[in-house]
Protein backbone atom coordinates (compact mmCIF):
# COMPACT_ATOMS: atom_id res chain seq x y z
CA UNK A 1 0.00 0.00 0.00
CA UNK A 2 1.38 3.67 -0.88
CA UNK A 3 1.53 6.36 1.15
CA UNK A 4 1.88 9.82 0.86
CA UNK A 5 4.48 11.67 2.70
CA UNK A 6 4.36 15.49 3.23
CA UNK A 7 7.49 17.49 2.03
CA UNK A 8 7.70 21.11 2.26
CA UNK A 9 9.90 21.97 -0.67
CA UNK A 10 10.10 20.90 -4.21
CA UNK A 11 12.48 20.59 -7.21
CA UNK A 12 12.06 23.13 -9.40
CA UNK A 13 11.52 23.08 -13.05
CA UNK A 14 14.66 24.13 -14.76
CA UNK A 15 14.87 27.69 -16.08
CA UNK A 16 16.51 29.00 -19.49
CA UNK A 17 18.39 31.96 -17.73
CA UNK A 18 21.69 29.82 -16.44
CA UNK A 19 23.73 29.49 -19.68
CA UNK A 20 25.93 26.16 -20.30
CA UNK A 21 29.45 25.90 -19.98
CA UNK A 22 31.59 24.29 -21.97
CA UNK A 23 35.06 23.61 -21.22
CA UNK A 24 37.81 22.96 -24.22
CA UNK A 25 41.41 20.89 -22.85
CA UNK A 26 43.67 18.47 -23.81
CA UNK A 27 43.07 15.00 -23.45
CA UNK A 28 46.23 14.78 -21.98
CA UNK A 29 45.47 17.52 -19.61
CA UNK A 30 41.95 16.09 -18.85
CA UNK A 31 43.68 12.18 -17.96
CA UNK A 32 46.31 13.62 -15.85
CA UNK A 33 43.80 15.28 -13.00
CA UNK A 34 44.56 13.57 -9.89
CA UNK A 35 44.12 16.17 -6.89
CA UNK A 36 41.08 17.86 -5.62
CA UNK A 37 42.94 20.70 -6.95
CA UNK A 38 44.60 21.50 -10.62
CA UNK A 39 47.81 19.35 -10.17
CA UNK A 40 51.05 19.11 -12.08
CA UNK A 41 50.95 22.77 -13.24
CA UNK A 42 47.76 21.78 -15.22
CA UNK A 43 45.73 24.78 -16.20
CA UNK A 44 42.25 23.28 -17.86
CA UNK A 45 40.82 26.55 -18.04
CA UNK A 46 40.88 29.19 -15.95
CA UNK A 47 37.49 29.03 -14.86
CA UNK A 48 37.92 25.55 -13.49
CA UNK A 49 40.75 26.66 -11.05
CA UNK A 50 39.26 26.60 -7.93
CA UNK A 51 35.92 24.38 -8.97
CA UNK A 52 36.70 20.71 -7.80
CA UNK A 53 33.17 19.90 -7.15
CA UNK A 54 32.59 20.44 -11.23
CA UNK A 55 35.74 17.95 -11.83
CA UNK A 56 34.69 15.65 -9.10
CA UNK A 57 31.19 15.74 -8.26
CA UNK A 58 28.80 16.96 -10.97
CA UNK A 59 27.24 15.42 -13.70
CA UNK A 60 28.23 16.49 -17.22
CA UNK A 61 28.59 15.59 -20.66
CA UNK A 62 31.67 15.23 -22.48
CA UNK A 63 32.86 15.10 -26.17
CA UNK A 64 36.02 13.52 -26.98
CA UNK A 65 38.07 14.36 -30.19
CA UNK A 66 40.68 14.28 -32.90
CA UNK A 67 38.96 16.82 -35.31
CA UNK A 68 38.07 13.78 -37.38
CA UNK A 69 36.66 11.22 -34.84
CA UNK A 70 34.62 11.85 -31.69
CA UNK A 71 33.51 9.83 -28.72
CA UNK A 72 30.35 11.34 -26.12
CA UNK A 73 30.23 10.32 -23.38
CA UNK A 74 28.31 11.23 -19.79
CA UNK A 75 29.41 10.86 -15.97
CA UNK A 76 29.19 12.54 -12.80
CA UNK A 77 33.04 12.50 -12.08
CA UNK A 78 34.96 14.24 -14.66
CA UNK A 79 38.27 14.01 -13.19
CA UNK A 80 38.00 10.37 -12.39
CA UNK A 81 36.26 9.08 -15.86
CA UNK A 82 39.40 11.01 -17.91
CA UNK A 83 41.43 9.22 -15.77
CA UNK A 84 39.40 5.74 -17.28
CA UNK A 85 39.82 6.61 -20.70
CA UNK A 86 43.29 7.54 -20.49
CA UNK A 87 44.48 4.10 -19.64
CA UNK A 88 42.30 2.51 -22.55
CA UNK A 89 44.36 2.23 -25.30
CA UNK A 90 41.13 2.59 -27.67
CA UNK A 91 40.71 6.09 -27.16
CA UNK A 92 44.07 6.50 -27.50
CA UNK A 93 43.28 8.30 -30.89
CA UNK A 94 41.52 11.47 -28.98
CA UNK A 95 43.71 14.13 -28.52
CA UNK A 96 41.11 17.18 -26.90
CA UNK A 97 38.25 16.90 -24.19
CA UNK A 98 35.28 18.97 -24.19
CA UNK A 99 33.41 19.12 -20.90
CA UNK A 100 29.88 20.08 -21.28
CA UNK A 101 28.38 21.45 -17.42
CA UNK A 102 25.07 23.19 -16.31
CA UNK A 103 24.38 23.93 -12.25
CA UNK A 104 20.91 22.23 -12.91
CA UNK A 105 22.08 18.79 -14.63
CA UNK A 106 21.32 15.32 -12.85
CA UNK A 107 21.90 11.91 -13.85
CA UNK A 108 18.95 11.89 -15.86
CA UNK A 109 19.40 14.55 -17.69
CA UNK A 110 23.01 13.70 -18.85
CA UNK A 111 22.22 10.26 -19.93
CA UNK A 112 19.59 12.15 -21.85
CA UNK A 113 21.69 14.72 -23.53
CA UNK A 114 24.50 11.85 -24.29
CA UNK A 115 22.05 9.97 -26.21
CA UNK A 116 20.45 13.25 -28.13
CA UNK A 117 24.40 14.57 -29.09
CA UNK A 118 25.31 10.54 -30.18
CA UNK A 119 22.46 10.07 -32.87
CA UNK A 120 22.81 13.87 -33.96
CA UNK A 121 26.43 14.01 -34.54
CA UNK A 122 26.28 10.81 -36.27
CA UNK A 123 24.43 12.28 -38.61
CA UNK A 124 25.45 15.81 -38.54
CA UNK A 125 28.77 14.52 -40.39
CA UNK A 126 31.67 16.85 -38.42
CA UNK A 127 32.43 13.60 -36.88
CA UNK A 128 32.73 9.80 -37.19
CA UNK A 129 31.27 8.57 -34.27
CA UNK A 130 33.47 5.70 -32.33
CA UNK A 131 30.54 5.34 -29.91
CA UNK A 132 28.58 1.56 -29.60
CA UNK A 133 24.47 2.05 -29.61
CA UNK A 134 24.08 0.04 -26.49
CA UNK A 135 21.80 1.51 -23.85
CA UNK A 136 20.48 3.92 -26.33
CA UNK A 137 16.98 3.48 -24.72
CA UNK A 138 14.76 6.72 -24.39
CA UNK A 139 13.39 7.40 -20.58
CA UNK A 140 11.13 9.75 -19.48
CA UNK A 141 12.11 12.34 -16.03
CA UNK A 142 11.26 15.22 -14.30
CA UNK A 143 10.90 18.57 -16.55
CA UNK A 144 12.29 16.71 -19.31
CA UNK A 145 10.31 19.05 -22.02
CA UNK A 146 12.26 21.88 -20.26
CA UNK A 147 15.72 20.36 -20.83
CA UNK A 148 14.65 19.28 -24.18
CA UNK A 149 13.70 23.11 -25.18
CA UNK A 150 17.33 23.98 -23.42
CA UNK A 151 18.97 21.29 -25.33
CA UNK A 152 18.36 23.42 -28.85
CA UNK A 153 20.97 26.34 -26.76
CA UNK A 154 23.67 23.52 -26.22
CA UNK A 155 23.50 22.63 -29.85
CA UNK A 156 24.00 26.27 -31.20
CA UNK A 157 26.39 26.94 -28.63
CA UNK A 158 28.63 23.57 -30.36
CA UNK A 159 27.88 24.82 -33.27
CA UNK A 160 29.92 28.31 -32.30
CA UNK A 161 32.91 25.64 -30.97
CA UNK A 162 32.87 23.93 -34.25
CA UNK A 163 32.06 20.77 -32.87
CA UNK A 164 28.81 20.48 -35.25
CA UNK A 165 28.07 21.50 -38.52
CA UNK A 166 24.18 21.75 -39.14
CA UNK A 167 21.79 22.89 -37.15
CA UNK A 168 19.30 20.28 -35.33
CA UNK A 169 16.42 20.56 -38.04
CA UNK A 170 18.32 20.46 -40.99
CA UNK A 171 19.67 17.06 -39.14
CA UNK A 172 16.28 15.38 -38.55
CA UNK A 173 15.29 15.93 -41.91
CA UNK A 174 18.46 13.39 -43.26
CA UNK A 175 18.00 9.79 -43.84
CA UNK A 176 21.16 9.50 -42.37
CA UNK A 177 19.04 10.68 -39.04
CA UNK A 178 16.38 8.42 -39.60
CA UNK A 179 17.88 5.57 -40.21
CA UNK A 180 20.35 6.00 -37.66
CA UNK A 181 21.68 3.06 -35.48
CA UNK A 182 21.79 5.58 -32.78
CA UNK A 183 18.30 6.53 -32.26
CA UNK A 184 17.15 6.18 -29.19
CA UNK A 185 14.56 3.21 -28.54
CA UNK A 186 11.48 3.91 -26.83
CA UNK A 187 10.16 1.46 -24.36
CA UNK A 188 8.10 -0.68 -26.80
CA UNK A 189 11.05 -1.27 -28.65
CA UNK A 190 13.57 -1.87 -25.83
CA UNK A 191 11.05 -4.81 -24.63
CA UNK A 192 11.52 -5.98 -28.36
CA UNK A 193 15.20 -5.79 -28.55
CA UNK A 194 16.03 -7.44 -24.96
CA UNK A 195 13.61 -10.46 -26.45
CA UNK A 196 15.38 -10.59 -29.02
CA UNK A 197 18.90 -10.59 -27.86
CA UNK A 198 18.07 -13.90 -25.43
CA UNK A 199 16.89 -15.34 -28.35
CA UNK A 200 19.87 -14.26 -30.13
CA UNK A 201 22.14 -15.60 -27.57
CA UNK A 202 20.85 -18.99 -27.04
CA UNK A 203 20.72 -19.57 -30.72
CA UNK A 204 24.30 -18.70 -30.84
CA UNK A 205 25.16 -20.56 -28.14
CA UNK A 206 23.20 -23.65 -29.36
CA UNK A 207 24.33 -26.13 -31.83
CA UNK A 208 20.75 -26.35 -33.55
CA UNK A 209 21.68 -25.98 -37.40
CA UNK A 210 18.38 -23.95 -37.54
CA UNK A 211 16.34 -22.11 -34.56
CA UNK A 212 12.74 -20.89 -34.17
CA UNK A 213 12.03 -17.66 -36.47
CA UNK A 214 11.45 -14.82 -34.45
CA UNK A 215 8.55 -12.60 -35.58
CA UNK A 216 8.59 -8.28 -34.90
CA UNK A 217 4.83 -7.19 -35.68
CA UNK A 218 4.04 -3.35 -35.63
CA UNK A 219 1.80 -0.78 -37.44
CA UNK A 220 2.99 1.47 -39.90
CA UNK A 221 5.21 4.11 -38.15
CA UNK A 222 5.99 1.97 -34.87
CA UNK A 223 9.79 1.72 -35.72
CA UNK A 224 10.24 -1.72 -37.03
CA UNK A 225 13.22 -0.09 -39.56
CA UNK A 226 14.82 1.42 -36.72
CA UNK A 227 14.86 -1.24 -34.60
CA UNK A 228 16.42 -3.48 -37.44
CA UNK A 229 19.30 -0.98 -38.14
CA UNK A 230 19.65 -0.65 -34.19
CA UNK A 231 20.24 -4.63 -33.96
CA UNK A 232 22.35 -4.73 -36.97
CA UNK A 233 24.99 -2.15 -35.34
CA UNK A 234 24.53 -3.53 -31.93
CA UNK A 235 25.21 -7.76 -32.81
CA UNK A 236 27.71 -6.53 -35.43
CA UNK A 237 29.58 -5.27 -32.69
CA UNK A 238 28.59 -7.96 -30.23
CA UNK A 239 30.08 -10.62 -32.18
CA UNK A 240 33.51 -9.82 -33.04
CA UNK A 241 36.84 -11.49 -31.48
CA UNK A 242 39.37 -9.52 -29.45
CA UNK A 243 41.02 -8.61 -33.02
CA UNK A 244 38.11 -7.32 -34.10
CA UNK A 245 37.01 -9.75 -36.86
CA UNK A 246 33.82 -11.13 -36.75
CA UNK A 247 32.62 -14.40 -35.44
CA UNK A 248 28.68 -14.93 -36.82
CA UNK A 249 28.02 -13.70 -40.25
CA UNK A 250 24.91 -11.40 -39.94
CA UNK A 251 22.97 -8.90 -42.72
CA UNK A 252 20.13 -7.16 -42.86
CA UNK A 253 17.91 -8.00 -45.63
CA UNK A 254 15.69 -5.45 -47.01
CA UNK A 255 13.40 -6.17 -50.33
CA UNK A 256 12.51 -3.02 -51.81
CA UNK A 257 15.35 -1.59 -54.09
CA UNK A 258 14.68 2.35 -52.80
CA UNK A 259 14.68 1.38 -49.08
CA UNK A 260 17.54 -0.85 -50.00
CA UNK A 261 20.23 1.40 -51.67
CA UNK A 262 19.23 4.36 -49.31
CA UNK A 263 19.77 2.18 -45.88
CA UNK A 264 23.43 0.96 -47.87
CA UNK A 265 24.09 4.65 -48.53
CA UNK A 266 23.57 5.74 -44.74
CA UNK A 267 24.94 2.98 -43.16
CA UNK A 268 28.05 2.71 -44.78
CA UNK A 269 29.25 5.94 -42.92
CA UNK A 270 28.78 4.09 -39.52
CA UNK A 271 31.73 2.42 -37.87
CA UNK A 272 31.65 -1.41 -37.78
CA UNK A 273 28.89 -1.13 -40.63
CA UNK A 274 29.03 -2.02 -44.45
CA UNK A 275 26.87 -1.28 -47.15
CA UNK A 276 27.06 -5.06 -48.15
CA UNK A 277 25.69 -5.72 -44.89
CA UNK A 278 22.50 -4.55 -46.37
CA UNK A 279 21.47 -6.84 -48.70
CA UNK A 280 18.34 -8.07 -51.45
CA UNK A 281 16.52 -11.27 -51.11
CA UNK A 282 18.63 -12.86 -54.32
CA UNK A 283 21.97 -12.25 -52.54
CA UNK A 284 21.18 -15.11 -49.65
CA UNK A 285 22.47 -17.37 -52.49
CA UNK A 286 25.78 -15.31 -53.23
CA UNK A 287 29.38 -16.91 -52.45
CA UNK A 288 29.67 -13.46 -51.19
CA UNK A 289 27.37 -14.14 -48.29
CA UNK A 290 28.99 -17.89 -47.71
CA UNK A 291 26.45 -19.64 -50.16
CA UNK A 292 28.00 -23.03 -50.99
CA UNK A 293 25.25 -25.30 -52.24
CA UNK A 294 25.08 -28.07 -49.46
CA UNK A 295 21.97 -26.95 -47.74
CA UNK A 296 23.90 -25.53 -44.77
CA UNK A 297 22.75 -21.83 -43.74
CA UNK A 298 24.85 -19.41 -44.13
CA UNK A 299 23.87 -16.21 -42.72
CA UNK A 300 23.62 -16.51 -38.75
CA UNK A 301 21.52 -14.17 -37.99
CA UNK A 302 19.05 -12.23 -40.33
CA UNK A 303 17.27 -9.22 -39.63
CA UNK A 304 14.41 -9.00 -42.58
CA UNK A 305 12.71 -5.57 -42.52
CA UNK A 306 9.76 -4.88 -44.13
CA UNK A 307 9.14 -8.78 -44.31
CA UNK A 308 5.60 -8.15 -45.44
CA UNK A 309 6.87 -7.50 -49.27
CA UNK A 310 8.53 -10.86 -49.77
CA UNK A 311 7.61 -12.08 -52.72
CA UNK A 312 5.76 -15.22 -54.28
CA UNK A 313 6.63 -16.49 -57.91
CA UNK A 314 3.24 -16.08 -58.44
CA UNK A 315 2.48 -12.75 -60.69
CA UNK A 316 5.98 -11.85 -60.18
CA UNK A 317 7.43 -9.55 -62.98
CA UNK A 318 11.04 -10.86 -63.10
CA UNK A 319 10.66 -14.80 -63.22
CA UNK A 320 13.99 -15.86 -64.71
CA UNK A 321 16.29 -14.22 -61.72
CA UNK A 322 13.42 -15.93 -59.00
CA UNK A 323 13.93 -18.79 -60.87
CA UNK A 324 17.52 -19.20 -61.13
CA UNK A 325 17.42 -18.26 -56.96
CA UNK A 326 15.28 -21.10 -56.54
CA UNK A 327 17.41 -23.68 -58.89
CA UNK A 328 20.44 -22.64 -56.29
CA UNK A 329 18.37 -24.07 -54.12
CA UNK A 330 17.18 -27.03 -55.55
CA UNK A 331 13.76 -25.98 -55.42
CA UNK A 332 10.94 -25.34 -58.31
CA UNK A 333 9.75 -21.44 -58.34
CA UNK A 334 6.17 -22.51 -58.61
CA UNK A 335 6.00 -23.77 -55.04
CA UNK A 336 8.90 -21.46 -53.66
CA UNK A 337 8.53 -17.94 -51.50
CA UNK A 338 11.55 -15.63 -50.72
CA UNK A 339 10.10 -16.68 -47.43
CA UNK A 340 11.46 -20.25 -48.01
CA UNK A 341 14.90 -18.70 -49.28
CA UNK A 342 15.43 -16.84 -46.02
CA UNK A 343 14.38 -19.76 -44.04
CA UNK A 344 16.70 -22.23 -46.37
CA UNK A 345 19.41 -20.35 -46.14
CA UNK A 346 19.54 -18.66 -42.11
CA UNK A 347 20.12 -20.18 -38.92
CA UNK A 348 18.23 -17.58 -37.42
CA UNK A 349 15.93 -15.06 -38.88
CA UNK A 350 13.86 -12.04 -37.27
CA UNK A 351 11.23 -10.99 -39.23
CA UNK A 352 9.84 -7.21 -38.78
CA UNK A 353 6.21 -7.43 -40.02
CA UNK A 354 2.83 -5.84 -41.02
CA UNK A 355 0.03 -7.84 -42.97
CA UNK A 356 -1.53 -4.58 -43.34
CA UNK A 357 1.35 -2.93 -46.23
CA UNK A 358 0.80 -6.32 -48.18
CA UNK A 359 0.33 -4.00 -51.11
CA UNK A 360 0.73 -6.11 -54.34
CA UNK A 361 -0.22 -9.59 -55.85
CA UNK A 362 2.77 -11.04 -55.90
CA UNK A 363 3.49 -10.35 -52.10
CA UNK A 364 3.27 -13.83 -50.20
CA UNK A 365 -0.37 -13.76 -48.59
CA UNK A 366 -0.58 -13.84 -45.30
CA UNK A 367 -1.99 -17.36 -44.75
CA UNK A 368 0.90 -18.72 -46.58
CA UNK A 369 3.41 -16.35 -44.09
CA UNK A 370 1.53 -17.98 -41.38
CA UNK A 371 1.65 -21.62 -41.97
CA UNK A 372 5.61 -21.31 -42.88
CA UNK A 373 5.80 -19.65 -39.57
CA UNK A 374 3.22 -21.24 -37.29
CA UNK A 375 3.75 -20.25 -33.90
CA UNK A 376 6.38 -17.38 -34.32
CA UNK A 377 3.68 -15.24 -36.03
CA UNK A 378 1.11 -16.52 -33.97
CA UNK A 379 3.23 -15.60 -31.20
CA UNK A 380 4.74 -12.18 -32.00
CA UNK A 381 7.16 -9.59 -30.01
CA UNK A 382 4.83 -6.87 -30.78
CA UNK A 383 5.29 -2.92 -31.16
CA UNK A 384 2.27 -0.56 -30.06
CA UNK A 385 3.75 2.63 -29.79
CA UNK A 386 2.98 5.11 -32.71
CA UNK A 387 6.42 7.09 -33.62
CA UNK A 388 5.37 8.57 -37.02
CA UNK A 389 2.18 9.79 -37.53
CA UNK A 390 1.72 12.27 -34.67
CA UNK A 391 -2.34 11.89 -34.41
CA UNK A 392 -1.01 8.11 -33.40
CA UNK A 393 -3.07 5.15 -33.70
CA UNK A 394 -5.94 6.70 -33.28
CA UNK A 395 -5.27 8.21 -36.94
CA UNK A 396 -4.00 4.77 -37.83
CA UNK A 397 -7.15 3.24 -36.68
CA UNK A 398 -9.62 5.61 -38.65
CA UNK A 399 -8.34 5.65 -42.32
CA UNK A 400 -7.86 1.74 -41.70
CA UNK A 401 -11.94 1.93 -41.02
CA UNK A 402 -12.68 4.13 -43.51
CA UNK A 403 -11.25 2.16 -46.36
CA UNK A 404 -12.73 -1.21 -44.92
CA UNK A 405 -16.26 0.16 -45.28
CA UNK A 406 -16.67 0.14 -41.13
CA UNK A 407 -18.44 4.02 -41.20
CA UNK A 408 -16.33 4.92 -38.05
CA UNK A 409 -17.92 7.99 -35.85
CA UNK A 410 -16.18 10.91 -37.50
CA UNK A 411 -13.25 12.54 -35.57
CA UNK A 412 -10.84 15.36 -35.96
CA UNK A 413 -7.63 15.63 -35.24
CA UNK A 414 -6.63 18.39 -33.58
CA UNK A 415 -2.89 18.15 -33.46
CA UNK A 416 -2.47 16.81 -37.14
CA UNK A 417 -3.40 18.25 -40.70
CA UNK A 418 -6.15 15.47 -41.97
CA UNK A 419 -8.06 17.38 -44.56
CA UNK A 420 -9.52 16.61 -48.18
CA UNK A 421 -9.31 19.31 -51.21
CA UNK A 422 -12.14 19.62 -53.37
CA UNK A 423 -10.23 21.05 -55.92
CA UNK A 424 -6.75 19.62 -57.39
CA UNK A 425 -5.47 23.36 -57.86
CA UNK A 426 -6.19 24.24 -54.22
CA UNK A 427 -4.50 20.86 -53.06
CA UNK A 428 -1.79 21.76 -55.57
CA UNK A 429 -1.23 25.32 -54.51
CA UNK A 430 -1.28 23.75 -50.38
CA UNK A 431 1.17 21.03 -51.78
CA UNK A 432 3.86 24.45 -52.70
CA UNK A 433 3.34 26.19 -49.67
CA UNK A 434 4.53 22.76 -47.13
CA UNK A 435 6.87 21.99 -49.26
CA UNK A 436 8.52 25.60 -48.73
CA UNK A 437 8.31 25.18 -45.23
CA UNK A 438 9.94 21.45 -44.82
CA UNK A 439 11.84 19.98 -47.33
CA UNK A 440 10.19 16.18 -46.79
CA UNK A 441 6.83 17.03 -48.64
CA UNK A 442 6.17 14.86 -50.89
CA UNK A 443 2.94 14.19 -53.74
CA UNK A 444 2.18 10.92 -54.04
CA UNK A 445 -0.47 8.68 -55.80
CA UNK A 446 -1.77 5.00 -56.21
CA UNK A 447 -1.70 3.47 -59.79
CA UNK A 448 -3.96 4.72 -61.33
CA UNK A 449 -2.31 6.16 -64.48
CA UNK A 450 0.01 4.84 -67.01
CA UNK A 451 3.47 5.86 -66.78
CA UNK A 452 4.06 7.16 -70.04
CA UNK A 453 7.21 9.61 -69.13
CA UNK A 454 9.47 6.45 -68.69
CA UNK A 455 9.76 6.45 -72.36
CA UNK A 456 9.19 9.85 -73.24
CA UNK A 457 10.52 12.52 -70.56
CA UNK A 458 8.96 15.57 -72.29
CA UNK A 459 5.21 13.39 -71.71
CA UNK A 460 3.38 14.07 -68.64
CA UNK A 461 1.81 11.48 -66.84
CA UNK A 462 -1.06 12.86 -64.65
CA UNK A 463 -3.59 15.40 -65.74
CA UNK A 464 -6.14 16.79 -63.04
CA UNK A 465 -8.19 20.02 -63.40
CA UNK A 466 -5.93 21.21 -66.20
CA UNK A 467 -2.55 20.44 -63.66
CA UNK A 468 0.27 18.49 -65.03
CA UNK A 469 1.88 16.00 -63.43
CA UNK A 470 4.42 13.30 -64.01
CA UNK A 471 5.43 10.33 -62.00
CA UNK A 472 8.83 9.30 -60.23
CA UNK A 473 11.48 8.97 -62.69
CA UNK A 474 13.54 7.25 -60.20
CA UNK A 475 12.65 4.45 -57.97
CA UNK A 476 16.33 4.92 -55.90
CA UNK A 477 16.20 6.85 -53.12
CA UNK A 478 13.21 8.79 -54.48
CA UNK A 479 12.58 11.09 -51.63
CA UNK A 480 15.69 11.77 -50.58
CA UNK A 481 16.87 13.04 -54.09
CA UNK A 482 13.92 15.26 -54.06
CA UNK A 483 15.83 17.28 -51.04
CA UNK A 484 18.70 17.53 -53.64
CA UNK A 485 16.25 18.08 -56.77
CA UNK A 486 13.23 21.08 -56.95
CA UNK A 487 11.99 19.05 -59.80
CA UNK A 488 12.48 15.22 -58.19
CA UNK A 489 10.49 17.05 -55.26
CA UNK A 490 7.90 18.46 -57.51
CA UNK A 491 7.13 14.47 -58.97
CA UNK A 492 4.26 12.13 -57.96
CA UNK A 493 5.80 9.34 -55.73
CA UNK A 494 4.23 6.01 -56.46
CA UNK A 495 4.04 3.73 -53.60
CA UNK A 496 7.51 1.75 -54.83
CA UNK A 497 9.16 5.04 -53.62
CA UNK A 498 7.46 5.57 -50.45
CA UNK A 499 7.07 2.32 -48.16
CA UNK A 500 9.13 2.53 -45.24
CA UNK A 501 9.91 6.37 -45.38
CA UNK A 502 8.72 8.88 -43.40
CA UNK A 503 7.34 12.83 -44.99
CA UNK A 504 6.87 15.29 -43.37
CA UNK A 505 3.11 16.67 -44.82
CA UNK A 506 2.18 13.35 -47.45
CA UNK A 507 -0.03 14.84 -50.38
CA UNK A 508 -2.38 12.14 -51.49
CA UNK A 509 -4.18 11.39 -55.02
CA UNK A 510 -6.52 8.72 -54.74
CA UNK A 511 -7.25 7.86 -58.26
CA UNK A 512 -9.82 6.07 -60.07
CA UNK A 513 -8.38 2.58 -59.47
CA UNK A 514 -10.86 3.65 -55.65
CA UNK A 515 -14.37 4.78 -56.10
CA UNK A 516 -17.28 4.69 -54.44
CA UNK A 517 -20.39 2.73 -55.78
CA UNK A 518 -23.51 4.98 -54.06
CA UNK A 519 -26.09 1.90 -55.19
CA UNK A 520 -24.09 -0.64 -52.87
CA UNK A 521 -22.85 2.01 -50.28
CA UNK A 522 -19.21 1.07 -50.18
CA UNK A 523 -15.70 1.54 -51.81
CA UNK A 524 -14.88 -0.60 -54.56
CA UNK A 525 -11.43 -1.36 -56.86
CA UNK A 526 -11.80 -1.15 -60.61
CA UNK A 527 -9.57 -3.38 -62.23
CA UNK A 528 -9.42 -1.53 -65.73
CA UNK A 529 -7.98 1.44 -63.46
CA UNK A 530 -4.91 0.10 -62.24
CA UNK A 531 -2.07 0.51 -63.96
CA UNK A 532 0.66 -1.26 -61.55
CA UNK A 533 3.22 -3.54 -64.35
CA UNK A 534 4.86 -4.71 -61.07
CA UNK A 535 1.51 -6.43 -60.29
CA UNK A 536 -0.36 -8.39 -62.75
CA UNK A 537 -3.75 -8.61 -61.51
CA UNK A 538 -5.87 -9.36 -64.15
CA UNK A 539 -8.48 -12.34 -63.33
CA UNK A 540 -8.31 -11.27 -59.92
CA UNK A 541 -11.07 -11.94 -57.21
CA UNK A 542 -13.12 -8.32 -56.39
CA UNK A 543 -12.42 -8.39 -53.13
CA UNK A 544 -8.72 -9.54 -53.34
CA UNK A 545 -7.76 -6.61 -55.70
CA UNK A 546 -9.94 -3.86 -53.18
CA UNK A 547 -7.91 -5.92 -50.47
CA UNK A 548 -4.02 -4.57 -52.12
CA UNK A 549 -5.36 -1.72 -53.58
CA UNK A 550 -6.78 -0.24 -50.26
CA UNK A 551 -3.76 -1.23 -48.66
CA UNK A 552 -1.72 0.61 -50.88
CA UNK A 553 -3.87 3.84 -49.91
CA UNK A 554 -2.99 2.95 -46.07
CA UNK A 555 0.51 2.76 -46.60
CA UNK A 556 0.18 6.16 -48.48
CA UNK A 557 -2.33 7.53 -45.87
CA UNK A 558 0.10 7.39 -43.16
CA UNK A 559 3.56 8.51 -44.24
CA UNK A 560 3.01 12.00 -42.92
CA UNK A 561 4.52 12.88 -39.78
CA UNK A 562 2.55 16.11 -39.42
CA UNK A 563 -0.10 16.24 -41.82
CA UNK A 564 -1.67 14.25 -44.65
CA UNK A 565 -3.82 15.89 -47.56
CA UNK A 566 -5.83 14.19 -49.94
CA UNK A 567 -7.59 14.87 -53.47
CA UNK A 568 -9.88 12.19 -54.47
CA UNK A 569 -10.71 11.65 -58.01
CA UNK A 570 -14.03 9.91 -57.99
CA UNK A 571 -16.77 12.37 -57.26
CA UNK A 572 -18.43 9.85 -55.50
CA UNK A 573 -15.65 8.66 -53.40
CA UNK A 574 -15.04 12.53 -52.70
CA UNK A 575 -18.37 12.92 -51.28
CA UNK A 576 -18.06 9.86 -49.43
CA UNK A 577 -14.79 11.01 -47.26
CA UNK A 578 -15.95 14.26 -46.45
CA UNK A 579 -18.32 12.71 -44.01
CA UNK A 580 -15.29 12.17 -42.32
CA UNK A 581 -12.34 14.38 -43.45
CA UNK A 582 -13.08 17.78 -43.25
CA UNK A 583 -12.85 19.45 -46.89
CA UNK A 584 -11.11 22.72 -47.74
CA UNK A 585 -10.27 24.75 -50.90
Amino acid sequence: MAQAIETGTSALAPHRGEPFRCYEMSFSDAQNITDAVIGEGIVLDEDLIGNEKLLYDWPAVYILDNGEQAYVGQTTSFARRMGEHGKNPEKSLFNRANLISHPEFNQSVVTDYEHRLIGLMAADGKYELTNGNGGMTESDYYSRAEYEAMFEDLWEQLRQMHLANHTVAQIQETEVFKYSPYKELNLDQKVALEKILLAVTGAMEGSEERVRPIVVDGKPGTGKTVLAVFLLKMLKDNYVDENGNPTARIKLLEPMTSLRKTLQKTLRTVPGLKASDVIGPADLVSPKNGFTGDGVPNIDILLVDESHRLRRYKNIVARKSFKDVCAALGRSAENTTQLDWVLATCRLPIFFYDHRQSIGPADIPQQVVRQKLGDSLAHPISLGRQMRVKAGDALLDYVEAILNNERPEPRSFPDYELCLHRTFEGFDRSFEEHLAEAELTRMVAGYAWRWASKKDGSLYDITIEGVDKRWNTTLDNWVGKGMESEAVAHEVGCIHTIQGYDLSYAYVIVGEDLVYNRQAGRIEAVQDNYYDTNGQTKGMDPEELLAFIRDIYYVLLTRGIEGTHLYVCDPALREHLSRYIEAVE
